[in-house]
């Protein structure tokens, strides 16, 4: 095949992203593919926003991190395949982004595919993810990390989180890397897609804190909008060996009094530590809800992650001040953290 400045010849359009200190480019020969605003502007439910803080837009060019090339071609059978740092899939992507329904799972959707690739990538370089929101306790120089999958009650603890004073650090995915000074978290996403319902009903004042104008819907839990979290965030965009708080929660509203099992076993929360580390980078997901896309796990980035969360369990240079599942309401869910 042959390239021009590192890209096949057919792909003419190009755009390149710095995250986290690392590079991206993406090339196609259909240009709406890979600059459709919908995947990386601000208050859109599908952007990569909700997943990174920023996406510094840099010029595409030989050397980058990683490359992921998308050739839109209908006479072409849907094919993905990947190696160290390049992605490529073909076919009749235009006919998929015009028929697929949730962009979550498209190509370049907030859960989708290149957003998977581009984990795996960072884990070549160091920088180890968990699906969990983070919020800081500044007076206690404390990071509450609130590991869980969708539904398990993130969101929760970031809105009851504000109510109390706390800074937001990330809304979706947590990241972290091993440094001669200890542990660094970065600072993740700031926007979050949330339920109406949970500003009607259950964190009202929350609403008023992020100055939102709530929409009126006919179902509030069915209707998500985009919320920025910036104006509650930390002044600093990273953290070096903060103490640590882990919760695994479940909410559910019809709890009275928050139920709490800590998590005595280094080696059954490094377990699910890992479970977590792994979620989006090792699991199988539907590609516009239609095809079958195999995760970009490798034996090699699996050990070096199991690696990653014992080190971080281990504690040398930091403090886990408690591990623990919580399962409670709404706004019982930090009582017991902040006892």
């Amino acid at each position: 095949m042959e390239r021009i400045n590192n890209k096949p010849k057919e792909y003419t359009e190009t755009r390149g992203f710095r995250i986290l200190g690392l590079t991206h480019g993406l090339a196609s020969n259909n240009r709406r593919l890979i600059h459709n605003p919908v995947y990386f502007a601000q208050g859109e439910i599908y952007t990569q926003i909700t997943n990174w803080e920023v996406l510094e837009a840099i010029e595409y060019g030989p050397g980058m991190d990683s490359y992921c090339f998308l050739l839109d071609d209908p006479t072409l059978p849907y094919e993905i395949k990947n190696n160290v740092r390049e992605l490529y899939i073909y076919g009749d992507l235009s006919r998929l982004e015009r028929e697929g329904v949730d962009k979550r799972w498209s190509i370049l959707g907030n859960v989708g595919v290149w957003f998977r690739f581009a984990l795996a990538i960072q884990e070549q370089h160091g920088i180890f993810s968990l699906h969990a929101s983070s919020i800081y306790k500044p007076k206690e120089d404390e990071l509450l990390i609130i590991v869980g999958k969708a539904g398990a009650g993130k969101t929760v603890y970031l809105l009851e989180s504000l109510l109390r004073g706390y800074q937001i650090f990330s809304t979706e995915m947590t990241y972290f890397q091993f440094t001669p000074e200890g542990i660094v978290f970065y600072r993740g996403a700031l926007m979050d897609n949330i339920r109406v319902g949970c500003f009607l009903y259950d964190f009202p004042e929350a609403g008023d804190l992020l100055g939102l104008s709530v929409p009126e819907v006919d179902h509030p839990w069915d209707v998500k909008i985009s919320v920025s979290m910036h104006p509650t965030t930390t002044e600093r965009s990273s953290l070096v060996n903060p103490k640590i708080s882990i919760i695994f929660p479940h909410i559910d509203s019809g709890i009275e009094r928050a139920v709490v099992r800590d998590i005595n076993s280094p080696r059954k929360l490094t377990r699910m530590l890992f479970e977590s580390a792994s979620e989006k980078i090792g699991s199988t997901m539907l590609m516009y809800e239609a095809i079958p896309v195999m995760g970009f796990d490798t034996p090699t980035l699996a050990g070096a992650r199991w690696e990653a969360v014992a080190d971080l369990v281990a504690a040398r240079q930091w403090e886990i001040k408690q591990a623990r599942t919580i399962l409670a309401c709404p706004k019982s869910c930090l009582e017991v953290i902040d006892e």
